[in-house]
C-alpha cells in the first residue's frame, strides 16, 4: 500500500508580517488602522493564549470578498507575578514575553494573509503617513525565528 505524506511550509503561504513601533494602546491604533486603511478590525472575544497562561488582546478583519486577513497584536505581552502567587518577593513584579523575541523593540504586529505586493507597499506607505505610528516595516521571513507563534 503506497504511502502518503502531506508536508506545509509556512513560506509557501503568502503572509506578510508587518512591526509597528507606535506609543499608543491598542484600540487608539485599531481605530487609526481602521480609518486609514479602511479596515474593521474588531477584537476578538477570547484573548490569544501563549505558553505559561500569558493571554494577549487581538483583533482580527476578514475581507472574505478579497480573500484577505488582518491581524492586530501586542508584540510585548506584560502580566503581574502577583496575580499568580501572593508571596513576599513576588509581589508587583511584571512578566514579560514576546510573540517574537528578536524583534523586541516592535510595540505591535499587523499579520497580513493575502495581499499582493503593490497592495503591501501601498498599506506601508499609508502606515508610515500615520502620525501616531513612529515607524512600520515590513519583517524578512527568513528573519523571523519564532514563526510557531504566529500560527493561530
Amino acid at each position: 500500500m503506497a504511502k502518503h505524506v502531506l508536508s506545509f511550509d509556512l513560506d509557501d503561504e503568502p503572509l506578510t508580517i508587518i512591526a509597528v513601533h507606535s506609543g499608543e494602546e491598542d484600540y487608539r491604533l485599531v481605530y487609526w488602522l481602521n480609518q486609514s486603511l479602511n479596515l474593521r478590525l474588531q477584537r476578538e472575544a477570547e484573548d490569544l493564549e501563549f505558553a505559561n497562561h500569558i493571554f494577549a488582546p487581538w483583533y482580527v478583519f476578514e475581507n472574505e470578498l478579497e480573500f484577505t486577513r488582518f491581524v492586530l497584536l501586542p508584540n510585548k505581552i506584560e502580566r503581574d507575578t502577583a496575580d499568580q502567587e501572593i508571596d513576599l518577593f513576588s509581589g508587583g513584579f511584571k512578566q514579560v514575553h514576546y510573540v517574537l523575541p528578536e524583534f523586541k523593540k516592535a510595540n505591535y504586529l499587523l499579520k497580513i494573509e493575502g495581499v499582493s505586493d503593490k497592495d503591501l507597499t501601498e498599506i506601508l506607505n499609508k502606515l508610515k503617513g500615520l502620525p501616531e505610528i513612529v515607524m512600520a516595516y515590513a519583517l524578512n521571513s527568513q528573519q523571523i525565528k519564532s514563526r510557531t507563534n504566529l500560527i493561530f
